[in-house]
């Protein structure tokens, strides 16, 4: 697929790596619907992006609302797309208990945030990326959906668990939709809030933490795989001092 001239979804771009991934979209020619929850920072991210010579669209939309997922897909089709979907948006969520000890209703946002919210947006853009020939999607998930460890919050790793098999269980989808979904699974990315957090680490904490990924690596990750048409129902791991990782597609 060639990024310039489509029309291409960011989830959380008004931040972070969503943002990074926007920039270089935008870069690349792409029209960037920059969607965040945070409204003000979608608009200040895509007027950076225009400013800078690129095309792009603020989305304020919540995730967690069913129509604010329709109205990103609705901005997207009205610029002539969505060619390219990126589900970025993320996170803990904004309750200060982890589960068991969080309300159900906590947990439960957290997996569709991270989980459902990717799924619905798929399946709200298979019909239209296939009218405009097609299209890719890219799932940011996290290694603590890899790890086999005590994790600080459960809920947030089945969910980025779950979105790399639902990912690998749609490898077919080209042969239905022209549609192709793939996943990048990166370690702690070196945002100013990790550097920050490491820190403020004990010495002793701070020297047996793996290397932050550098964010370029997670941008780079997501653009091999939405230009490589060959790569449908793939896992790319980003793991600290190590080299992007492919996981076995059997």
């Amino acid at each position: 697929m060639h990024i310039e001239k489509r029309v291409a979804i960011v989830t959380g771009a008004g931040a972070g790596t969503g943002r990074l991934i926007a920039e270089r979209l935008a870069a690349l020619g792409a029209t960037v619907v920059v969607a965040d929850v945070d409204g003000t920072h979608a608009e200040e991210v895509s007027h950076d992006l225009v400013d800078r010579g690129g095309r792009a669209v603020p989305v304020h939309a919540d995730l967690l609302d069913a129509a604010g997922r329709s109205a990103i897909v609705s901005c997207a089709e009205s610029l002539g797309g969505p060619h390219v979907l990126v589900n970025n948006a993320g996170g803990w969520g904004g309750s200060a208990h982890r589960y068991p000890e969080a309300a159900a209703r906590d947990w439960r946002a957290v997996l569709e945030l991270n989980l459902g919210a990717p799924m619905e947006l798929t399946q709200l853009c298979l019909a239209p990326m296939s009218r405009q020939g097609g299209g890719a999607v890219v799932n940011i998930s996290s290694s603590a959906g890899m790890e086999r460890t005590g994790y600080a919050s459960p809920e947030y790793a089945a969910a980025k668990a779950g979105l790399v098999r639902f990912t690998t269980s749609l490898a077919a989808l080209p042969t239905t939709h022209d549609v192709r979904v793939n996943c990048v699974v990166p370690d702690w990315i070196g945002l100013d809030r990790a550097h920050a957090e490491l820190a403020e680490m004990p010495a002793g904490r701070r020297a047996a933490a793996p290397p932050l990924i550098p964010p370029g690596t997670v941008v780079s990750a997501v653009v091999d795989l939405l230009v490589d048409e060959s790569m449908s129902g793939r896992v790319v791991v980003l793991e600290g001092g190590r080299e992007p990782r492919l996981l076995a597609a059997t």
